[in-house]
């Protein structure tokens, strides 16, 4: 019998992060708030938040080890995945392949939100690796 149980975060109720390190947060200021972690919440085997990218910037091209999914909420953007390029914006749904190198542009004048999702107890476990 597991020990977990239901809980809802209310992502208003959240502070929103950023990078640690100062050289990456100029380069991608994007934003997110972790909404179920085993940091945070008690769950396992899954990881969700929400993030936002500002008009004319981007997430880094990077890769990690676990698969992950996009569902862009609002906005407009152009996602990479490897050497596969499309225009993404509200209702978009996203598998990015383990180890994919990927990134993400937002293309219009207002931010682009998503959820994020990995098949990971903790957002801890998930090791980013930059490829720029």
């Amino acid at each position: 019998m597991s020990n977990l149980r239901p809980i809802i975060v209310n992502q208003s109720e959240l502070e929103w992060e950023g990078w640690e390190d100062p050289d990456i947060a100029a380069k991608s200021p994007i934003r997110w708030k972790l909404l179920i972690t085993s940091e945070r919440t008690p769950s396992s085997g899954l990881v969700t938040g929400i993030a936002e990218i500002p008009p004319g910037t981007s997430l880094l091209l990077h890769h990690h080890e676990p698969e992950e999914t996009y569902y862009v909420i609002s906005g407009n953007g152009l996602m990479q995945i490897d050497d596969y390029e499309e225009e993404i914006g509200a209702g978009s749904t996203i598998y990015i392949p383990p180890n994919a190198k990927h990134t993400v542009s937002c293309v219009g004048t207002e931010p682009l939100v998503f959820i994020f999702n990995f098949p990971r107890d903790s957002f801890d476990q998930v090791i980013y690796h930059y490829d720029e």
